[in-house]
């Protein structure tokens, strides 16, 4: 009768198991808890901004090639697709219903493999058969618009959420914020100045850099040369060394200001990477200059950068090779981290590390506007920071010279600035044709009657007529992927630039920022997936200890063997260098039967190390498996032993009394 009363329990229990989790699936799909360290799969509250916000549906597909990659045993690969597929249904939990997912194995010569290459998604050979592994992902939305992710490298796995979140915002937004370029730095690429008379100029590819910022704006270029004006669609202006400009695109930029509009500067007292500046024409280094150009616009912002000084940084400077071949720390190249970065300031509190190269100081100046907001958001250390003259840098740079130069005096040097409220003109006279073709006299008479708009023209703006908005960034050589970025090919060879540090973050950032998205920026990176098995490699350590000395021993054997043989052949007649005598035919058949016996024993000692850890390994493993279900077994026989106990106690036959005592049944 137990037996059936437990096996009736015990099949009620599965079946109330089953019912719970099939409930559980449709009613329970977004309560979740991300238990991971790392916090793998808990979405950034910009994401979660962005995905709210979704008024039509977008449609992910995953593209991986499961069956392929368990083929060739491309186990963390399966493991990273694993995590993104997961990610993945965080954002499909995340998004109200806007948002699908589909899974796809394209496998070989498959109609899913056809669609794969029709959306671009590359794949990489992996055998002779033609076999190709695929890990990718493709967007659309409700009009067909298209953003594809053609290789999820796990190297990028620390831009993942950012990637993949920029491209449900493009979905959603598909037209591209403009943003007008002003530069006089080769960053489309195109002819160095020859960097001798006689030499022939020379191409120069397109800054990487560029290619970031536009797959999220449209870029327009305006020379700063023939700048006149700036077109009304413009959203911001990003400044880049724009030296050259005349007054006239000096006052269009300044006029842009006034009615609201948006800049991110990044300026500099002395731009290596300028073509003039790595010229050895020394009229072609005169003509470089020493800082950008725009001075005027920066005090009318109400920010002064040090004239012709270098920051220089003696904690975090950088080691490279001298002239003589001598390693020098050169303080004037340096890494700025986030403890000298702004934890308020939303730009740069998502930023970790930044390189720096020559780069100036920028700080609120003395007779700033009092509506004017200037705030520090990175500065050199506080022990180690100084300043270096540009002087010193006109024949080049000298590793040595630059730190013999260096001087740590200017604790803190500010590096970039933000800039906000109200600002004023940086041509209080009026437009700078006007007023130099109008007469003194009535130049003097607009000043004192107060009519001067008029006459200089009715657009003319003097202060803010919106809240400006500006970053200020005191180097424009960091933008340079020789500062920031190593060039690695991938698995098809197209060369992609993995970043060393922040720099490249820094700019989308700070254009994000001020086309008025802050949710992108607490995306730019997040920690990289690391979970090492302590246990396991700690056992690992112990068991090649333990046979390590066994093997050294085996192969110090196998060397000596091979060295003997060596002599024994050095040894024959030189006039019979095929004949051997009996003696060192015998020497060398034993020497070889040796050299057989001991690497015989070597591979078993191998192989007896990769049991051991395979081994305890797999104790490892049974023990994770098999605790915790024991000790639930544990509680549950002994709640039960405890309960079929006072079950006993209760049930007991009453004591009756003797019947020696004659007394009565108690």
């Amino acid at each position: 009768m137990n037996s059936r009363i437990a096996l009736a329990a015990l099949g009620l229990s599965i079946a109330l198991f089953l019912a719970i989790n099939l409930l559980a699936a449709p009613t329970m799909r977004g309560v979740r808890a991300d238990l991971t360290e790392q916090k793998l799969y808990t979405l950034s509250e910009g994401t979660r901004n962005i995905l709210g916000l979704l008024e039509e549906p977008i449609r992910l597909r995953l593209f991986f090639s499961e069956a392929v990659a368990k083929d060739v045993s491309a186990t963390p690969l399966v493991a990273y697709a694993e995590r993104v597929q997961e990610m993945l249904e965080e954002y499909v939990a995340a998004a109200g219903g806007n948002l699908d997912l589909e899974v796809i194995d394209p496998e070989p010569f498959s109609v899913a493999e056809e669609l794969a290459v029709d959306f671009g998604v590359q794949g990489e050979p992996v055998n002779n058969e033609g076999d190709r592994l695929y890990l990718g992902l493709v967007g659309t939305n409700s009009v067909d618009d298209e953003e594809v992710l053609p290789v999820l490298d796990p190297r990028r796995e620390s831009y993942l959420e950012y990637e993949i979140t920029e491209m449900i915002d493009r979905l959603e937004n598909p037209e591209l914020p403009v943003v007008g370029l002003i530069t006089s730095l080769p960053l489309r690429g195109g002819m160095q100045p020859a960097a001798q008379p006689g030499q022939q100029p020379q191409q120069t590819p397109p800054w990487p850099i560029l290619s970031l910022v536009e797959r999220r704006y449209e870029i327009r270029d305006l020379a700063p040369a023939s700048l006149t004006e700036i077109p009304e669609d413009f959203d911001l202006l990003l400044l880049v060394h724009p030296q050259g400009l005349t007054p006239d695109g000096t006052y269009a930029i300044d006029q842009f200001c006034l009615r609201g509009g948006k800049v991110v500067a990044f300026v500099d007292p002395y731009c290596f990477f300028d073509p003039k500046r790595q010229s050895n024409d020394p009229m072609a280094q005169l003509e470089a200059g020493t800082d950008s150009g725009i001075d005027p616009l920066l005090l009318a912002w109400g920010v002064a950068m040090e004239p012709s000084k270098i920051v220089g940084d003696s904690e975090n400077g950088l080691g490279v090779r001298a002239r003589d071949g001598a390693q020098v720390e050169i303080p004037v190249v340096f890494t700025v981290t986030a403890d000298t970065m702004s934890d308020d300031d939303i730009l740069a509190s998502g930023l970790r590390e930044c390189r720096y190269f020559m780069p100036g100081s920028v700080r609120r100046s003395d007779d700033a506007p009092e509506g004017v907001n200037v705030e520090v958001l990175a500065s050199a250390s506080e022990a180690g920071s100084g300043f270096v003259d540009t002087m010193t840098l006109l024949g080049g740079l000298d590793p040595r010279a630059s730190a013999d130069a260096f001087l740590a005096n200017a604790p803190s040097a500010p590096l970039a600035v933000r800039v906000s409220g109200n600002v004023r003109t940086a041509f209080p006279d009026g437009p700078p044709s006007k007023a130099d073709d109008a007469p003194e006299e009535a130049q003097e008479g607009e000043s004192e009657d107060g009519s001067g708009d008029e006459e200089t023209g009715g657009d003319h703006l003097t202060e803010s007529a919106a809240p400006f908005n500006a970053l200020v960034i005191a180097d424009a050589d960091m933008l340079h992927d020789s500062v920031w970025a190593q060039p690695m090919r991938d698995l098809f060879g197209n060369i992609n630039y993995i970043p060393q540090v922040d720099n490249a973050a820094l700019l989308v950032s700070a254009l994000e920022n001020l086309k008025g998205s802050d949710d992108l920026i607490s995306l730019r990176s997040r920690a990289a997936y690391n979970r090492p098995f302590t246990r396991k490699d700690e056992l690992t350590r112990l068991a090649q200890e333990r046979f390590r000395a066994e093997e050294m021993e085996l192969e110090a054997k196998l060397a000596e063997a091979q060295q003997r043989l060596n002599d024994l052949q050095k040894e024959k007649d030189p006039a019979n260098a095929l004949i051997l005598s009996p003696e060192q035919e015998d020497a060398i058949e034993n020497l070889r039967e040796e050299q057989v016996r001991t690497r015989s024993e070597l591979r078993k000692v191998k192989r007896n190390l990769r049991a051991e850890i395979d081994a305890r390994v797999l104790r490892l493993k049974l023990l994770n498996v098999l605790l915790i279900p024991a000790i639930i077994a544990s509680a549950v026989a002994s709640i039960r032993l405890a309960r079929t106990g006072s079950r006993s106690v209760r049930t007991s036959p009453p004591r009756t009394s003797s019947p020696q005592s004659g007394g009565a049944a108690s």
